[in-house]
């Protein structure tokens, strides 16, 4: 079967899918939680997405390798948790489960990108790349209600 040209962009958006900040590990709920003012919150927030960004973009470019998408799997995966730890302020606890479900959403199809290329099924592939897309385009705009400004912006290139 002969490879056709498969342009596979690296979803830019990866960084927003994530957070860090307050933690309710301990089991108690969101509002039994000290919660952090508004400029607390992105910071916060916008940490998480600053480090998942840089994570991303030490990654280098996608290709029709697979292993490049499990590693970017792997750090949104890791983005998703971090952002997990965030916190928000009173009153953005549905805005920001939002925010979580679809970073799991774009964790979940950068995954099926990388299963589809190992079994070399293009077509799948680039569906759950355009499902992808559509979840990063998502998390833009839900970042942007949050006040998330670095989380609501492409990825960013960074200095080697």
């Amino acid at each position: 079967m002969r490879r056709r040209a498969l342009f596979l962009l690296l979803v830019p958006v990866l960084a927003a899918a994530c957070g860090g900040g307050g933690s309710t590990s301990s089991g108690t709920t969101t509002s039994a939680v000290k919660r952090p003012t508004q400029k607390q919150f992105v910071t916060a927030g916008n940490g998480v997405c600053i480090r998942s960004d840089r994570a991303v973009f030490g990654l280098g470019r996608l290709s029709l390798d697979p292993a490049g998408w499990g590693r970017t799997a792997a750090a949104a995966r890791r983005a998703v948790a971090d952002m997990k730890r965030v916190t928000p302020p009173a009153g953005k606890d549905a805005a920001f489960q939002r925010l979580l479900t679809l970073g799991q959403q774009l964790v979940d199809n950068i995954q099926k990108v990388h299963d589809a290329l190992v079994k070399e099924d293009l077509i799948a592939a680039r569906k759950a790349q355009n499902a992808a897309t559509t979840a990063d385009t998502a998390i833009h705009r839900q970042a942007q209600k949050l006040g998330l400004t670095f989380c609501q912006q492409l990825l960013t290139n960074w200095p080697a």
